[in-house]
């Protein structure tokens, strides 16, 4: 279902590829479109958005899961095959929720519904989501792809090896999907709970503030985090100590609302390895915490 867009980079080979510097180059690129890992017959991809990542999916026969950063990385094994492809901001949107698609209608042919009017239908609800047309092997299906009730593309697997086209007229595409069998899919916004996220985040890095106070053992802790935190500002402005904004004290961490939590969390991981820096803690005590909540960690894209 996800198609094929212009490609940046096709088929390099896992073994010689840095991974690290590999997703490095690309966020200094600022790539709009997805990485996909193929090997051991699994295909992952991570979305990206200016070079941030979005959503990690594995393609299942059920369809598509959604899986994390971490898991992802580990996908590449030594006989992987690496691409990036490109596309614009709406793609990206999209079919990063793919793993979101729920079917409404199955198995529908062709001679019984009319493909104009469903196709009418499908943009006159503003309809986000896909039809899928086609008999017999995956290898000789369709999908016609709709946001907002407007016709986003299509991609015809038989046709162009599953290339996207966003040109594709509808006259086109409803005499293609003749005397076929029609799927209705609809996909819907990946909403996660942002305030669980907060609080499983927030507890994390509590724990690694109070074993960076136990380890102070006698130095004035409150003046080593607040002097980090004011080197830190000019980057992550909330942990400006002056601003009110940011606060630990008596063993809990306080953060204003407002502040978006992905953002809160970068800051504050950067926070508490400088002062364990300062402490001469080594890494691996902190990473030691980190490991309680990897998962969490692995979906706000927090590295350890």
């Amino acid at each position: 279902m996800i198609p094929k867009f212009d490609a940046y980079y096709t088929n390099l080979h896992s073994s010689f590829i840095v991974f690290e510097k590999y997703l490095e180059f690309l966020k200094n690129e600022f790539l709009n479109g997805y990485i996909l890992i193929e090997g051991n017959n699994k295909r992952n991809f991570m979305f990206m958005y200016e070079g941030e990542g979005q959503a990690c999916l594995i393609a299942e026969k059920s369809g598509y899961k959604k899986t994390n950063p971490v898991h992802f990385s580990a996908a590449l094994t030594p006989d992987a095959f690496i691409s990036a492809y490109r596309c614009g901001h709406q793609q990206v949107d999209f079919f990063s929720n793919a793993h979101t698609a729920k079917m409404v209608y199955n198995n529908l042919s062709s001679d019984i519904i009319n493909p104009a009017k469903l196709i009418d239908r499908c943009c006159t609800d503003n309809f986000t989501g896909y039809i899928e047309a086609g008999n017999g092997p995956e290898s000789k299906r369709m999908y016609i792809y709709f946001h907002n009730g407007g016709i986003l593309g299509t991609m015809n697997i038989s046709d162009n090896e599953g290339v996207f086209e966003s040109n594709t007229k509808e006259s086109t595409i409803q005499d293609k999907i003749l005397n076929t069998s029609i799927n209705l899919f609809k996909l819907s916004k990946d909403i996660r709970d942002t305030q669980k996220d907060r609080e499983q985040l927030i507890l994390c890095y509590e724990q690694i503030f109070q074993m960076l106070e136990d380890r102070a053992a006698g130095k004035d802790f409150s003046s080593i985090w607040r002097k980090c935190a004011l080197d830190l500002s000019d980057t992550f402005v909330f942990l400006d100590p002056f601003a009110g904004e940011f606060n630990y004290k008596y063993r809990q961490i306080d953060i204003w609302e407002k502040i978006n939590i992905k953002t809160a969390i970068h800051g504050i991981d950067k926070l508490v390895g400088m002062i364990a820096k300062q402490l001469a803690v080594p890494e691996g005590d902190i990473k030691a915490v980190k490991n309680n909540h990897i998962e969490i960690l692995a979906d706000y894209e927090i590295r350890h």
